[in-house]
């Protein structure tokens, strides 16, 4: 047997290393004085992105409201061990479990059920591999302990941003007898519990004036323009970034759109100049206008009927945006941009057809930081509660939702329970709902925020 020699001492190693923990400490400590700094000038981002953890006493007493449940997941990396920790929280219950599940098998998962959910043609696999992800994600003890809830408050990590828990099939016996979660409680995510006490310590805002903004049916370039190689300015190499994993390569025009946005402006008699900028007007110019002009406060209801791009590995590209009029010329509202916003809206709707990702890739691709990155930047401007759409969505499909979810709000519906009511339309094939029960269609709409 050969003899294992040891390697000599190298001083140089020795010093390499001290170099490089002087080098780490100093990153921490600027750090720790732009979190600082972040703190002091800009409290209201600080309250959003570094939430104060808030203790279960008060969680329980002052935040959550009688009826309302709290899922917290947090998805262990396999490295750290192959488990998610599951917290279950209401006013009076409080339970912690753990699920034999890492985040690559989740990954693998969500990546599957998005997949069959983004398809409009229903996949006769969906009923089965959904009811796992619901057995596996909300195991019997849980669905005992959140029995008497009205409204359950999903806390994501990781690929669990992707998921619509409200699709999730609780059982089924053929594919016209199938039961989904969202047919017994009223769903709306959040990034952490404490950002739910940060959003209801909010001040009340006084009300705005005007009942419905709307932004739609933007004017794209054709089909081929701004993705060629050899672009000259910044925007169009933005859209050649983004245009990379947009399926057929360019953004559609969504004319559906403008017919949308008048039906919903008519629910509230709203005044059609001042509430929908359409075409050419539904740019990114003509929000800051009217930003700057300190009128996009305005308004108790904003709308974003527009193509919209989430980060993932195709694009590469590093934040969420809505691609307003004229990309090519006037650039995208970005999430840089949403934070340079005021509002004072009970909701802003992105619906957005999310081009971001189509089919399979939708659950690999998906970041749940441009989702919540997105949602956090409306909040910021001024709202407690965002709507987004996970995957592209029928636009016919898309239409009835948003005019079916405003009718309920009209009628004093609170947010969760004017999504679950729209949803279960669909799911029933109620009136002009008949076509809409594939949770292709109504799965994709989700709700971020303070659900009452």
């Amino acid at each position: 047997m050969r003899k294992q020699h040891a390697q000599p001492f190298d001083k140089r190693d020795n010093t390499q290393i001290k170099t490089l923990t002087q080098q780490l400490e100093t990153l921490k400590n600027e750090q720790r004085a732009f979190t600082t700094r972040i703190q002091k000038e800009y409290p209201k981002y600080y309250a959003l992105k570094y939430p104060q953890p808030v203790d279960l006493a008060t969680l329980q007493n002052q935040v959550l409201q009688k009826g309302e449940m709290m899922l917290v997941y947090g998805v262990l990396h396999p490295k750290i061990e192959k488990k998610t920790v599951l917290w279950v929280i209401g006013k009076q219950d409080f339970q912690m479990f753990t699920l034999p599940v890492d985040e690559d098998t989740l990954k693998q998962e969500v990546a599957q059920l998005r997949g069959y959910l983004s398809d409009s043609s229903f996949n006769s696999q969906f009923p089965q591999a959904s009811l796992h992800l619901y057995q596996t994600l909300l195991p019997q003890a849980v669905r005992q302990l959140i029995k008497g809830a009205e409204i359950l408050y999903i806390v994501p990590t990781g690929p669990l941003y992707g998921l619509p828990f409200g699709s999730l099939v609780t059982f089924y016996e053929a594919r016209r007898e199938i039961h989904y979660l969202i047919e017994d409680y009223a769903i709306s995510y959040i990034s952490s519990a404490s950002l739910l006490k940060t959003l209801r310590d909010e001040e009340r805002k006084t009300q705005p004036p005007e009942p419905f903004l709307a932004f739609a049916d933007p004017e794209y370039p054709p089909c081929g323009v701004g993705d060629k190689k050899g672009a000259e300015t910044l925007a169009q190499l933005r859209t050649e970034s983004y245009l990379k994993s947009v399926k057929d390569g360019c953004f559609k025009r969504l004319a559906a759109t403008a017919d949308e946005v008048r039906e919903i402006a008519n629910l509230f008699n709203a005044d059609h100049s001042k509430a929908l900028y359409l075409g050419a007007k539904a740019s990114r110019s003509t929000v800051f206008a009217l930003n700057d002009k300190h009128e996009l406060d305005d308004y108790r209801y904003v709308m974003f009927s527009v193509h919209g791009v989430i980060p993932n590995k195709i694009n590469q590209i590093e934040q969420p945006a809505l691609v307003l009029s004229n990309p090519l010329t006037e650039g995208y509202l970005t999430m840089a941009d949403a934070f340079a916003l005021t509002l004072n809206a009970d909701f802003v709707n992105l619906s957005a057809c999310n081009s971001g990702c189509a089919g399979d890739s939708c659950g690999e691709n998906v970041r749940g930081e441009g989702i919540m990155g997105l949602t956090r930047a409306f909040m910021y401007a001024g709202t407690s509660r965002v709507a987004v759409t996970l995957w592209s969505v029928n636009l016919f499909s898309a239409k009835e939702f948003s005019i079916g979810l405003f009718t309920h709000l009209k009628a004093k519906k609170k947010m969760a329970y004017a999504l679950r009511e729209i949803k279960l339309k669909m799911i029933q094939g109620k009136a002009s709902m008949r076509r809409y029960a594939n949770p292709y269609h109504w799965a994709a709409f989700v709700v971020y925020g303070d659900g009452q």
